[in-house]
């Protein structure tokens, strides 16, 4: 094998040493920034990714306080709203309620004076009955045709005591 022969190894050390060398360089002066550089700018994205999540963290926050400050307005103006809408239908309800009654009570007097006025032409009614079977009855019993006047203020009498 050639490459171990003692002739040839000043000539290979020295190919072995120019090789490493320009190998060195090149590296030195064209990989090396290159990959330098890509981690630079690797770096410097990362902490600009980093600067502008922390913005945006912090600008999150302010928008989330700022949400929770509306919401809680909201939901108080909801109670006072619907504490309002509460006191109006209460006033409604009790409006309805006494004008309802109102016209319960007015239904009711008529009721009760429709039902006198009907109370009082049947017993009109029933009185003019009576007189006439009271007055036939004293005729069979009696044989006798008893005064008009005598009979009604009779009926009258009995009637009054009922009512």
């Amino acid at each position: 094998m050639p490459q171990l022969d003692p002739a040839t190894f000043a000539s290979q050390v020295f190919w072995l040493v120019v090789s490493f060398v320009v190998l060195t360089l090149i590296l030195w002066r064209v990989a090396l920034p290159r990959i330098s550089s890509t981690l630079e700018n690797r770096q410097q994205r990362i902490d600009s990714d980093i600067t502008r999540a922390e913005e945006i963290a912090t600008e999150a926050e302010g928008v989330l306080s700022a949400y929770e400050e509306e919401l809680t307005k909201a939901r108080f103006s909801a109670q006072e709203e619907l504490h309002k809408a509460a006191e109006e239908a209460i006033a409604e309800t009790e409006t309805r309620n006494n004008a309802l009654t109102e016209k319960l009570a007015t239904n009711s007097d008529t009721a009760h004076q429709r039902i006198d006025g009907a109370r009082k032409d049947a017993i009109a009614n029933v009185s003019g009955m009576v007189e006439d079977i009271a007055r036939q009855a004293v005729e069979r019993l009696v044989e006798t045709t008893p005064d008009s006047s005598a009979v009604a203020s009779a009926v009258n009498a009995a009637l009054g005591e009922r009512t």
